[in-house]
């Protein structure tokens, strides 16, 4: 059986999923691949991954650099702190009455790592997780956890490291984007070859603010 908990985020509504021991899902709420249910606003199978604007020009074609120097987590490059404090998340409500004590734990370990990550004191999980999928997908969501915070990686970067070769780069690119546990398994840290945005399943808006976040520059 699968428990579901939510909670806001700074970046919208998010879905937990567990299957009582592990964390099994982490959506934003109306991302096509969001699970559906009771209560919840439908998720929208046509939502396009690589769609957005900022400033009159398409996010997906934004690029990427690294900072130069050290990130620090209290601060921006500029030494501007507090810049994280507004970055809160809302209180987490569980979604069946009778979830168990065993999930009920793993969905409040997450909410604190969560919490955490948002208020820029958090760069690595913790949290128990179980990816449910085929051989292929978990090879390349164990891709995935091993790419640092503040880094950013190719498609076909992660082919590699997923032990296939660099012409992997469009299926890997497909099971990147049906990652079922986003953020915590940093999909939003793949780019495409030419450092740019490309797309994100939980929409691009998403992805820069969470790769800006992380302290890279964007522009």
């Amino acid at each position: 059986m699968t428990f579901h908990a939510q909670m806001a985020s700074p970046l919208g509504r998010i879905l937990l999923c567990s299957d009582g021991a592990h964390l099994t899902g982490l959506y934003f709420v109306g991302q096509k691949d969001c699970p559906a249910l009771q209560g919840l606003p439908q998720p929208s199978p046509k939502a396009d991954p690589t769609a957005g604007l900022m400033g009159g020009a398409p996010i997906k074609d934004i690029r990427v650099r690294r900072r130069q120097d050290e990130l620090d987590l209290f601060g921006d490059a500029d030494g501007k702190a507090g810049h994280t404090e507004a970055l809160r998340l809302g209180p987490l409500s569980l979604m069946q009455e009778a979830t168990p004590s065993a999930a009920a734990d793993v969905f409040e370990q997450t909410h604190g790592e969560l919490g955490e990550y948002f208020a820029g004191r958090r760069r690595t999980f913790s949290v128990p997780l179980h990816l449910e999928g085929t051989a292929f997908q978990k090879k390349v969501w164990k891709a995935l956890l091993a790419i640092p915070y503040g880094e950013y990686v190719s498609y076909g970067d992660v082919a590699l490291a997923a032990g296939l070769t660099a012409g992997h780069g469009r299926p890997v690119g497909t099971a990147v984007g049906r990652n079922p546990i986003t953020l915590i398994v940093p999909c939003h840290r793949v780019l495409s070859s030419a450092g740019r945005l490309n797309g994100y399943t939980g929409g691009l808006e998403r992805k820069f603010a969470l790769l800006e976040l992380e302290g890279l520059i964007l522009g």
